[in-house]
């Protein structure tokens, strides 16, 4: 036996994901030599300037999820062959948090990091990453990974926001939904199962991307119409899903996770908190004569009118975080997130980021239906997770609409 110790209990916005067992993976894809030797030494700095990734999750006597650290070292790094799948083990709660997988092939190289949900958003892992890189750029020029500095165990977003005198206010956001709710005739729910596997399995998932030009017109787009890229996204999903669904008088509801790391006063850090997301909502009343740019500017000026009530930075406060399932007598919710520009990663000269994939992980049966977008050298990269037979389907509906979109661009 090894001794142990808990460094804390989860919090209520965490605990979801250790029930379910869910791993987030982001994969990286980049161009160019790659040093295996040096990304490993990187590895092993970033692991020992934020030890709490070596821990493990364990129900206490209560049932509640709890991190625990032990004397045991992480395994490091592990390279694959090119044909190789990953182990399990690298997304077993019960052995560490993180693990990263390198898969070297031509002229090219997949890294793979993976990180338990419950201590990190997709703005935590792209901390990490940013870091990671960091350490294996100066590696690569100076053979020093550069200064290790422990980290205590990032706070619960509940954590941040009582330091912050942020309270729990009348509005959760879910509010906005409420005249839609047992008021349509509801196709049926795709699944009510939420079976529990043994091992976390991987969610399916469509992809799809923008070219470098046609993103680029896109943003030109966006600009002209006043519209951040993320706005026209969210309004093209949207629509896409109206379509899709066949129920036009249904309006759709719509949630979309909000990075409130710039919003807090101080604000925080990448890594300094695990889920610091508030969480906004629109209701989709859609026409066949609604534009997307006219959903856009709504979709836009309803989010812009809850910061400022501060209805999203408080919203976890009135919930739990989770990707699956929907309120009784509501049409299915849309989910999103923003996973930002990976491009600004930095890397030595001769190596180029090109790709970007992620993937839920989890021991779960229940439906999970979750829309990712951002922007990776320069190209928009559209995903889909969700449990259908054709997760592609909507991702090619959606770039169809963009597409539109800047190709009206390019002939102004």
């Amino acid at each position: 036996m090894y001794p142990t110790a808990v460094v804390r209990k989860l919090a209520p916005s965490e605990d979801f994901f250790a029930e379910t067992h869910t791993f987030t993976s982001v994969t990286i894809t980049v161009k160019g030599p790659f040093d295996v030797d040096a990304m490993s030494t990187a590895f092993d700095a970033l692991l020992e300037q934020y030890p709490v990734y070596a821990a493990h999750l364990e129900q206490g006597e209560d049932g509640r999820y709890q991190i625990v650290a032990d004397d045991l070292m992480h395994p490091g790094m592990w390279v694959l062959d090119e044909d190789e799948d990953v182990s399990p083990a690298a997304i077993d709660q019960s052995a560490a948090l993180m693990n990263l997988t390198v898969k070297p092939s031509d002229g090219f190289a997949d890294l793979t990091l993976y990180v338990h949900h419950s201590l990190a958003d997709g703005n935590h892992i792209a901390g990490l990453l940013f870091e990671l890189f960091d350490r294996y750029t100066d590696v690569v020029a100076t053979g020093d990974p550069g200064p290790v500095d422990p980290q205590p165990a990032p706070e619960p977003i509940e954590t941040l926001l009582e330091q912050r005198g942020v309270t729990k206010g009348q509005r959760s956001g879910l509010d906005r939904f409420i005249p839609a709710m047992f008021a349509h005739e509801l196709p049926p729910r795709r699944s009510t199962d939420s079976s529990k596997f043994a091992k976390p399995g991987g969610v399916p998932v469509g992809r799809g991307r923008l070219s470098v030009a046609e993103t680029t017109a896109l943003v030109r787009f966006g600009r002209k119409n006043r519209l951040f890229v993320n706005n026209l996204v969210s309004a093209a999903i949207l629509m896409v899903e109206w379509r899709l669904r066949e129920t036009p008088q249904v309006p759709i509801p719509y949630v979309y996770n909000v990075n409130l790391r710039p919003l807090l006063d101080p604000p925080v850090s990448p890594t300094g908190c695990t889920l610091a997301l508030g969480v906004a909502t629109y209701l989709a009343q859609i026409k066949p004569q609604t534009s997307m740019v006219d959903l856009a500017r709504d979709i836009a000026s309803t989010l812009q009118a809850d910061l400022a009530d501060g209805v999203v930075q408080q919203s976890l406060l009135h919930f739990n975080l989770q990707y699956e399932g929907t309120l009784p007598g509501l049409a299915d919710v849309v989910l999103s997130t923003n996973i930002g520009n990976v491009s600004a990663m930095r890397t030595p000269p001769d190596l180029e980021v090109v790709g970007f994939q992620s993937q839920f992980h989890r021991a779960s049966s229940a439906v999970i239906d979750v829309y990712g977008f951002g922007v990776v050298g320069g190209e928009l990269v559209l995903e889909h997770h969700v449990d259908a037979a054709d997760p592609d389907k909507s991702v090619n509906m959606v770039l169809s609409l963009l597409r539109a979109a800047s190709l009206e661009t390019a002939q102004l």
